[in-house]
């Protein structure tokens, strides 16, 4: 899991903790040793390498960290002491610190939209020219359109408008918990309702006469081929918010316009019936986060938005994304969607109008819009073409920083090999278990990791290395027991090294050989996918690590001369 500011500053304050104690020692051993030839216990050696290893792991993710940030940093071999890597940590922490409030304002401005979206669905059931609600939404689209300006959350407080959002919120809870929410809890809602909207609104919602999307009369009018409507799914947790297209506003001035219009209703429509079906709320997240991003957002500044929030989102299938994080970690899939559509221009379009001749469970028909949505991202997106380049895009946008959720971890020094994997197998466990091997015939040898890939899905693996020595890593994949090349190899030079650039190569079919570990690059990122649609498949990746280049198996392909 990728570090913030906090971490790191603990990592460092624990290892002059450690560091302090061991001078402790090392001094009374020393005296010992001066007075009557009493050698150092094996325990303190093995102490000595522990604390060398940690050094070594905090010192990699700080420089890795300082190179996202484009901080000039030291080289690696530069900082070897806690007084040489403290300057280096400062600059990134304050750097991290600055990066982490910008992105708390990001997610807030993501809230805002969202309950501002909701707010301009509201409906009032006696018709659209309620004033008090006219003027309300009036303000809901003013506070929207300044939220739409990114310069608007480019600083670093929170932008004034912020301060009247939870009054929007206030009434959305009034009408949708007006049966659920106790009276002292409603009443507060009330005053804040009344204190910013007026009376009339509070009281028109106490009479349940507003409604969240078209009212009932309004509905009956919709043209009847529309697909019928599955019944009222039981509540969530936390409801995926539905906002409608951009731009809603009514628009007169021609018959172009008219049709933009028109389609845009179509399209709130469209995801409306989609949020009936519980099977759809993986669609309706991401689809209602990309429209909030897209066209203020490249897609590599919304990789880094989504990871940083959730890293091990590839690792989710799509229709389960709902299942973790109370339903926000689908809200990442909105990268995936913004990646088809600049591939296949109107894709999104193209699935939401599908709906409208969808018939849940007919001949032929998905049984739930959620799994017709699916068919529709693998069919009319060409998923399992286009997944592999999916993966290949998010590694270039989110290593290093904010990184991706590895399922295991290789730390490579010269004395020692450290292998992190996790103690259960609960995707996105940021807890690890650590294996130290200073034995030769251990560390040289291969490193077996079977892996059970969900369909669409990807496991990340990362070695790093602080060597004097370069290495060499084998790689080999296997589905089952034939060769597979359902993987991405990715090196990130070294700190300082800006001759060097990430290079990313998909791995060989026989294995493939990444020679320069420690010289020519200072990470190398696995990625295992499947781009079965549909089967999970059981992998079992092999990584060997080799003390020079010619001891690779003469099988396997070198990355450095393909």
């Amino acid at each position: 899991m990728a570090l913030n500011a906090d971490e790191l500053g603990k990592r460092l304050a624990a290892l002059s903790e450690q560091f302090a104690g061991l001078a402790e020692k090392l001094a009374r051993t020393a005296g010992q040793l001066q007075a009557s030839g009493s050698l150092p216990a094996e325990s303190l050696i093995d102490e000595i390498t522990k604390i060398r290893t940690d050094f070594v792991d905090v010192r990699q993710r700080v420089l890795e960290a300082a190179r996202s940030l484009s901080i000039n940093a030291p080289g690696m071999s530069e900082i070897d002491s806690l007084k040489a890597l403290g300057p280096v940590l400062e600059s990134v922490v304050r750097a991290l610190a600055l990066q982490e409030k910008r992105a708390a304002l990001a997610e807030a401005r993501t809230k805002v939209m969202a309950v501002l979206d909701r707010v301009l669905t509201v409906s009032h059931v006696d018709g659209p020219k309620f004033t008090a609600l006219v003027q309300c939404q009036a303000k809901a689209r003013e506070i929207r359109q300044a939220a739409l300006d990114p310069r608007a959350f480019d600083g670093e407080n929170a932008p004034a408008f912020l301060e009247g959002t939870p009054s929007f919120a206030a009434l959305l809870s009034m009408i949708e918990g007006r049966d659920a929410l106790d009276d002292e809890k409603f009443a507060v809602l009330e005053d804040t309702v009344t204190q910013a909207f007026g009376k009339t609104l509070a009281v028109a919602v106490t009479r349940g006469k507003l409604v969240v999307g078209a009212p009932p009369a309004q509905a009956a009018e919709r043209p009847a081929q529309a697909a019928p409507r599955a019944p009222e799914p039981p509540a969530r947790p936390v409801a995926a918010p539905v906002p409608p297209a951009p731009a809603l506003e009514p628009v007169t001035a021609s018959a172009p316009a008219a049709r933009t219009g028109a389609e845009q209703r179509e399209a709130a429509e469209a995801v409306e019936q989609a949020a009936q079906d519980e099977a759809a709320q993986w669609w309706v997240s991401a689809w209602a986060r990309w429209t909030s991003w897209k066209g203020t957002l490249s897609f590599a500044d919304a990789v880094k938005e989504e990871l940083g929030k959730y890293n091990y989102v590839l690792s989710v299938p799509i229709q389960k994304s709902t299942d973790y994080e109370e339903g926000l970690l689908a809200y990442g899939y909105s990268i995936l969607l913004d990646h088809i559509e600049h591939r296949y221009a109107g894709f999104v379009n193209k699935a939401l109008n599908s709906l409208k001749t969808f018939q849940p469970g007919a001949s032929g028909q998905s049984r739930s819009v959620g799994a017709h949505l699916y068919n529709v991202l693998v069919n009319e997106g060409r998923l399992t073409e286009q997944y592999p380049e999916f993966v290949k895009s998010v590694l270039l946008a989110a290593v290093p920083e904010p990184g991706l959720w590895t399922h295991a971890r290789i730390l490579e020094s010269t004395t020692e090999t450290r292998i992190f994997t996790h103690p259960s197998n609960r995707i996105g466990d940021p807890e690890h278990n650590s294996q130290r091997l200073t034995q030769e015939r251990q560390r040289f040898a291969d490193h077996r990791f079977p892996i059970v890939v969900a369909p669409m899905t990807t496991r990340f693996f990362a070695i790093a290395a602080d060597l004097r020595e370069p290495r060499s890593i084998d790689v080999k994949l296997l589905d089952g027991r034939n060769d597979s090349d359902h993987a991405w190899l990715m090196t990130m030079p070294p700190v300082g090294r800006a001759d060097l650039k990430p290079e990313l190569l998909r791995l060989f079919p026989e294995g493939t050989s990444v020679p320069g570990l420690g010289r020519d690059y200072a990470t190398l990122w696995v990625a295992v996918f499947n781009p079965d649609p549909h089967t999970e498949k059981k992998y079992d990746l092999t990584l060997s690590l080799k003390q020079s280049a010619k001891q690779s198996a003469g099988t396997f392909r070198s990355a450095r001369s393909a």
